[in-house]
């Protein structure tokens, strides 16, 4: 496996006898303002314009250093990843064991430091991700390479009922999203040590299924915890609904509303909210802009319908997974759930990215978001809490693992080269659930 820089190009800097150290300390300097803008506006909120300003240089002068945006992110990218890598190599033996137990825990907690360290990197990461970009492509090579130094380590480990590679993609999956759970304050105030040894856990039964409870003990670990989630107010959206866009409105306009906000949610999960314009939207639905203004103030405006249909079909959702029983491996309703599910965040993603990402400035999208994320989490405890167990458990802490794998794992799955159908990725899905949540553990 290749483990060379994610992007790699001549440097401008220490090595280049025309600039030398000088110019690689503005080098340095483009990429830390860089990095503080990123943190700020996110990735697409930045232009080139505002880093030469910040940085207290000219376009040109920028220019000198870096082509564009996409290769400082790159850059960027590069030294996060060869962070992650160097703690991959360091991956001792894992196994139903105690020593096996000990290294992977370990290896989580180095996960969630270089998280810290490359926090902005990292959320940045799953945004760019997420949207068509010049730098999707070289995400993608980077999470392969990864997942196959991962793969490696586990064929060494003789893993049962599950392939090595898909266990490895299922690893980084969750871990990842976890970590941006911890990053985008999103884990109702637990702590980031907490959460490292509830994964642990959680991973430890996904790969060892037999691993005995007195292993789970082995390590003085903070999964332990009680807790109920409680559902915020949901925000008062009168008159901001689509059924009250189009009270009273002949059929024609109806659909004309409809087929607005229809294209509106497939621009958004393609280029992402911010990214998408006004002309965007009316182009994909086949109208003109004046028509767009006849019924939506802006952008946003229409962001509000969807992000009020997607609460509501997160409260439906929520309520039904109160009743799917997932230890039950002849019942259909989990695979049915799940598929629904995935149907859900396909349509909806790019709704649910502006109100993560905080690239809308509306107080009704965040609340929505909370809203049906809490509704959402809050039937996850319902189905986890009363399952019996011997070994250490935080309720609240298996409800932020089970949203990370049905958030990710099934379109990560499809992520994979070849890519498992959405049959098989849902299939996966409630694997790992049944493994990491459901296991028989012998004292």
């Amino acid at each position: 496996m290749s483990e060379n820089p994610i992007y790699r190009r001549a440097s401008y800097g220490p090595s280049s006898p025309e600039v030398g150290t000088r110019g690689a300390s503005t080098r340095r300097r483009i990429i830390e303002v860089s990095l503080e803008l990123f943190a700020e506006h996110g990735f697409f909120g930045t232009s080139v314009d505002a880093i030469a300003k910040a940085a207290d240089m000219s376009r040109a002068t920028l220019y000198q250093y870096f082509p564009g945006k996409d290769e400082i992110f790159l850059e960027l990218l590069d030294e996060c990843g060869r962070a992650l890598f160097r703690v991959a190599r360091r991956i001792g033996p894992l196994g139903p064991t105690e020593v096996g137990f000990d290294n992977l825990n370990w290896w989580l907690g180095e996960w969630s430091w270089v998280f810290e360290k490359y926090s902005t990197m990292f959320v940045q990461w799953a945004v760019v991700a997420a949207s068509e970009s010049a730098v999707k492509p070289e995400i993608s090579r980077f999470v392969a390479n990864y997942n196959e130094r991962v793969s490696s380590r586990l064929e060494e480990s003789k893993l049962v009922g599950i392939e090595p590679r898909v266990a490895a993609m299922t690893m980084t999956a969750l871990v990842h999203r976890v970590n941006l759970f911890i990053h985008t304050d999103r884990v109702y105030g637990r702590e980031t040590q907490s959460i490292v040894d509830a994964l642990s856990v959680f991973l430890q039964l996904f790969l060892f299924p037999e691993t005995p409870a007195a292993v789970l003990h082995s390590l003085k670990l903070r999964t332990v915890g009680t807790g109920a989630i409680t559902l915020p107010d949901r925000p008062s959206t009168e008159g901001l609904s689509l059924a009250d866009r189009t009270d009273g409105l002949t059929k024609r306009a109806t659909n004309t509303v409809r087929a607005l906000v229809e294209a509106g949610a497939e621009q958004f999960r393609a280029k992402g909210y911010h990214r998408t314009s006004v002309d965007d939207i009316v182009d994909a639905a086949g109208f003109a802009r004046g028509t767009f203004y006849k019924y939506f103030s802006e952008k946003q405006d229409l962001l509000t319908t969807l992000c009020i249909e997607s609460a509501d079909r997160a409260l439906e959702l929520a309520q039904d997974l109160r009743k799917v029983d997932f230890t039950d491996p002849d019942n259909a309703a989990p695979h049915q759930w799940l598929k629904s599910f995935v149907e859900y965040m396909e349509h909806y993603s790019g709704s649910i990215d502006a109100w993560t990402e905080r690239t809308a400035d509306s107080k009704i999208v965040h609340g929505l978001g909370a809203y049906g994320q809490a509704s959402l989490d809050a039937s996850s405890l319902t189905v986890l809490a009363p399952h019996p167990r011997n070994y250490p458990f935080d309720p609240i802490l298996s409800v932020l693992i089970l949203r990370a794998i049905v958030v990710r794992l099934p379109e990560a799955a499809q992520e994979m080269k070849p890519p498992l159908t959405l049959d098989e990725s849902i299939d996966l899905t409630l694997t790992v659930i049944r493994r990491g949540f459901f296991s028989s553990i012998e004292d």
